[in-house]
């Protein structure tokens, strides 16, 4: 119980310094400008990655949860993951605009700067490495790390439900996401991945329903198996490496 009342108490510790440069931003633009409109729809990432900054420093200095720096993963599960993160985007998509309106679609320079830069790193802050580590507090149990991953990704789904398929998504790429930060501690990594995401769903939005005929939804079927399995092979790599480590690190006794 005790655990838990902590886990809450820092949650909403990291919410409110996660959110406290937009809401400073947002009050200083109605005072100005009497709205928060137009200024909010291309700097909301932007504050929200100053507030994650903040709250990683908060936290490293006041808090009582450990939050580790960056580490490095592995070169090739970068290549993997970041294709895995550009495919999980492109298939789903592709069902989604078979039978959708083939209408234009604008393209907001802006708003595609935002997706591509900041809101990678805004959110990945907070889904991934905070709640992370406020939610683990240190333990690194079997039970432990799967009630993380199933959080995060819960959390990480709520403010992208756009339907069913959708939302099915973005709930199993945040499972992924979780299980790969927490095997490799490198929140970079996840950036990488939420960026190639958003990258190619802005690429299938643009071309549209001529991007669902069969020659690239076949082409595009067959790189998912191909990256599927390979993120997967290379993930498999780090769990065996780990479980060789701890049998190295039993003792022996005689």
């Amino acid at each position: 119980m005790k655990r838990s009342m902590l886990t809450i108490r820092d949650l909403v510790i990291a919410l409110v310094l996660y959110v406290l440069p937009l809401g400073i931003g947002m009050a200083v633009n109605f005072l100005v400008k009497g709205n928060i409109e137009f200024t909010f729809r291309y700097l909301t990432m932007v504050l929200l990655g100053a507030g994650g900054i903040l709250t990683l420093l908060a936290f490293r200095k006041w808090g009582d949860v450990e939050i580790p720096k960056e580490s490095k993963a592995p070169a090739k599960l970068y290549v993997w993951y970041v294709l895995f993160g550009a495919i999980s985007a492109l298939l789903p998509m592709m069902f989604l605009l078979h039978n959708a309106p083939d209408e234009e679609i604008s393209f907001d320079l802006m708003k595609q700067i935002d997706a591509v830069f900041f809101a990678p790193f805004a959110e990945e802050v907070l889904c991934r490495c905070l709640m992370t580590h406020i939610i683990k507090r240190g333990s690194n149990t079997k039970a432990i790390c799967i009630i993380t991953a199933v959080l995060t990704a819960v959390l990480w789904t709520i403010p992208h439900c756009y339907g069913t398929l959708t939302s099915a998504r973005v709930f199993f790429t945040g499972l992924a996401a979780s299980m790969v930060y927490q095997k490799t501690g490198s929140l970079k990594l996840c950036i990488f991945e939420h960026a190639a995401n958003n990258i190619c769903v802005t690429v299938v939005m643009l071309i549209g329903r001529s991007y669902t005929s069969p020659l690239p939804l076949a082409i595009t079927m067959i790189a998912a198996v191909i990256i599927t399995a390979g993120f997967t092979y290379e993930m498999a790599k780090l769990f065996r490496k780990d479980k060789k480590t701890e049998i190295r690190a039993v003792p022996v006794i005689q």
